[in-house]
């Protein structure tokens, strides 16, 4: 997990870092580092949105998804936090000039990036899509019934054009490597052909704090026999809950030790 959740904050480094590459002056120092105190020194809300997404990839990927164990997420989509980078650029300043910061203050909160929290596919032998997996990923110290659906609800309001391809492809033209210009070359032909070559699926990772107390004989909080009533559309929905323990050091471990 530790592993799986560093590649993609590389990932996110590497894109606030971009522009700024000198091989003669390497980011040695917090001085001259764009990503300086990354994530660790954002809001614990925000560090939790990365959770859920990067669960939900995880999961798919390893653990299958509609039947279906050949899933593969090309990249996540958090390094367009826009807001979060911009926000990071007043946290070294205030850093660099020995002023206090609290990360978990409300007034550190930022707004959740926008549009799809993660895209997942198959792909055939001849590099065509064959389906794509909306990912929607919520994260949360207490579950919350209105967030459970609010979640369903994006999902119902997503069309058959993921806004997260554009992004995707965006993306991996930074990225010359084989396997990034193979998806390239995938997800523009997708594109192109008017997304009509691949089935449309839904899928859910919802991540909470808490387990349901007993004597309650319930296991999870998302139902667990049926899709949430708030998803109202003919569509192929997967839901993933995970429950923690101890959410905060989960959250700790990952994105603020070191």
């Amino acid at each position: 997990m530790i592993a799986y959740a560093q590649e993609a904050l590389d990932d996110a480094r590497s894109r606030i870092r971009k522009g700024f590459e000198d091989d003669l002056s390497p980011f040695n120092s917090p001085v001259h580092d764009p990503a300086a105190n990354y994530p660790a020194q954002l809001n614990r809300i925000t560090l939790q949105g990365y959770l859920g997404e990067t669960l939900a990839a995880l999961a798919v990927e390893h653990y299958g998804a509609m039947g279906h164990f050949d899933w593969q997420v090309p990249a996540l989509l958090f390094r367009f936090h826009d807001q979060e980078f911009q926000h990071l650029e007043l946290i070294n300043e205030r850093l660099l000039a020995g002023a206090p910061h609290d990360p978990d203050a409300i007034i550190e909160r930022r707004p959740g990036r926008t549009g799809d929290d993660g895209l997942a596919f198959r792909i055939d032998q001849n590099g065509i899509i064959t389906d794509i997996l909306t990912l929607e990923a919520k994260c949360l110290t207490a579950s919350n019934t209105e967030i459970m659906k609010d979640a369903h609800e994006k999902l119902v309001a997503g069309g058959q054009r993921p806004s997260g391809v554009r992004e995707l492809i965006n993306l991996l033209q930074e990225y010359d490597t084989p396997e990034a210009n193979a998806w390239q070359e995938a997800l523009l032909r997708f594109y192109r052909d008017g997304f009509r070559t691949a089935a449309r699926h839904d899928g859910l990772a919802y991540a909470v704090g808490h387990s349901p107390q007993v004597p309650s004989t319930r296991i999870s909080w998302l139902p667990p026999d049926a899709p949430h009533p708030a998803y109202t559309i003919q569509r192929n929905l997967d839901a993933m809950e995970f429950q923690f323990e101890n959410l905060d050091a989960v959250v700790d471990i990952l994105y603020r030790a070191g």
